[in-house]
């Protein structure tokens, strides 16, 4: 059902001797942390296997049916007995045991699994790592779906490199990403984590502080770059800049300056767009793989993309005994295409689904609705809504790049250069200026390009799209826009 990640000796959680976890033999097994580790070290699971292994340890001792436990893994979902069989060979894999000699799993003929080592609960003693401070690093508490492999690259590329930026549009989840780098990757930062959230600060002059306060330090009133650099100096440790988009400007002339400065500290930034400073590397992320609309109607079959994953599981946490049938699968396969794989988008569907079902609620996803639908309260304001998420792109950009963004919204699906010139080139624009704008919109996350067999073509995102025609249709330059767009066509044959 999910890929198994490729190992990567990531971090343990700082030694934090948490006692909420279990340890048999050399491993420990955290549900609140969803990690399993081999003597302080990451042992790379995939969700589902990490799933079967919780279900089994918590009946240690007891001969557990294939039926119980595809029950308790996959609720609501009728699954083939090989993809259980599929994640039993993982964990064992995992744990060093084969089907013949089985130190923690047996397989009992005719009957099931059994889990046959004593877990005991981890003891709350202090490890050699203790000390680690981590002020502002956020708890994680959801489980983090179809990333395993994007997490293996980001941690790789972050431990070689010293300084990357994750960059990708509103909602894809790159705050989720970096907090779980934050936490994967503790080990490697004996001094600490040090999260600072930027999207809360209202301009450039509280950034200092800000960063300051996130590794347990505060700056005299007359601040100078020597204080902060004095703070970090000689410490391993990881400071994570979040939602930079605001303030990039001065974070990306402050992040070289910590980088060039500071050999010891690493550097994880998230944003719209690069910070485009010295020694950055720039890790772009990707939206959820989702079904194409020639899958067979199999709720199987389409559980094995990671958007539809993504999109049960949160209508489950709405909906509790929810399933996901054969007759709905097709519809679940078209809200999750609609929705681009944006994982913010998907988890707003998946709340509208109690109130309307899953018909409807895909139904809606046509009009303007879907930019209204609220998620968690306690969630950022600009992550609260889709419209939100992207009045918070929309408003950091200038006058024109909205203007071009505005017109370029009415195509559907992808659209070449040549197209964007003739759509968006109005009379306070030239091609010039206009192609210019692209590519700051591409830097920016806010259009997609695709290189294909024939050029470059470019798309926006379906939500980014119905956000555009509602601000085209707020202007005087619809009609014009839309008699460019109609010449184009003609002219080109389309």
């Amino acid at each position: 059902m999910m890929a198994f990640a490729s190992p990567l000796a990531v971090g343990s959680v700082g030694g934090q001797g948490t006692s909420d976890g279990l340890h048999f033999g050399p491993f420990r097994l955290s549900r609140a942390e969803r990690r399993l580790e081999r003597d302080g070290k990451l042992v790379p699971l995939g969700g589902r296997a990490l799933d079967v292994l919780f279900a089994l340890v918590e009946r240690s001792g007891q001969v557990v049916s294939k039926a119980e436990l595809t029950r308790v893994v996959w609720p609501g979902v009728i699954v083939e007995e090989g993809n259980l069989r599929f994640h039993i060979v993982a964990l064992r894999k995992a744990l060093g045991d084969s089907a013949q000699d089985g130190r923690y799993l047996a397989t009992v003929a005719g009957r099931g699994y059994c889990f046959t080592a004593t877990a005991a609960p981890t003891p709350d003693v202090p490890s050699a790592t203790t000390a680690v401070q981590v002020p502002h690093l956020p708890l994680r508490t959801r489980r983090i779906i179809g990333i395993d492999a994007t997490v293996v690259d980001a941690s790789r590329e972050l431990l070689a490199r010293r300084f990357l930026t994750l960059v990708g549009p509103p909602g894809i989840g790159k705050t989720t990403l970096a907090v779980k780098l934050g936490h994967d990757l503790l080990e490697y930062f004996p001094d600490g984590v040090a999260f600072v959230e930027l999207g809360a600060l209202s301009g450039n002059a509280l950034v200092p502080a800000a960063t300051a306060a996130a590794a347990g330090h505060s700056l005299p009133v007359d601040h100078r770059l020597e204080h902060l650099l004095g703070i970090f100096r000689d410490r391993k440790m990881l400071l994570i800049l979040d939602s930079c988009e605001h303030v990039i400007d001065y974070v990306a002339d402050l992040a070289e300056k910590l980088f060039s400065s500071l050999p010891e500290l690493s550097i994880l930034a998230t944003s719209r767009e690069s910070l485009r400073a010295e020694g950055e590397h720039v890790f772009r992320l990707f939206p959820l793989a989702c079904p194409p609309p020639t899958l067979p109607p199999s709720s199987e079959a389409a559980l094995c993309y990671a958007a539809v994953e993504f999109f049960i599981d949160r209508v489950q946490a709405n909906q509790l005994g929810f399933q996901l049938s054969d007759e709905d699968t097709p519809l679940v396969g078209e809200i999750c295409r609609k929705l681009d794989g944006i994982p913010l988008a998907l988890e707003l569907a998946a709340g509208r689904v109690p109130a309307y079902g899953i018909k409807q609620t895909a139904a809606l996803l046509d009009g303007h609705f879907r930019l209204l639908w609220e998620g968690r309260r306690t969630a950022p304001p600009r992550l609260q809504t889709l419209s939100a998420a992207l009045d918070w792109s929309y408003e950091l950009l200038n006058e024109p790049e909205r203007a071009v963004l505005r017109r370029i919204s009415i195509f559907v699906g992808y659209f070449t250069l040549d197209a964007v010139i003739a759509v968006a080139c109005l009379g306070d624009s030239d091609s010039y200026s206009v192609v210019r704008i692209l590519a700051n919109l591409v830097s920016k996350s806010l259009v997609a390009l695709h290189e294909t067999s024939h050029g470059v073509r470019y798309r926006l995102l379906d939500t980014t799209r119905v956000y555009g025609l509602s601000k085209i249709e707020a202007t005087d330059e619809a009609r014009a826009v839309a008699c460019n767009h109609a010449r184009f066509s003609y002219s080109s044959g389309g």
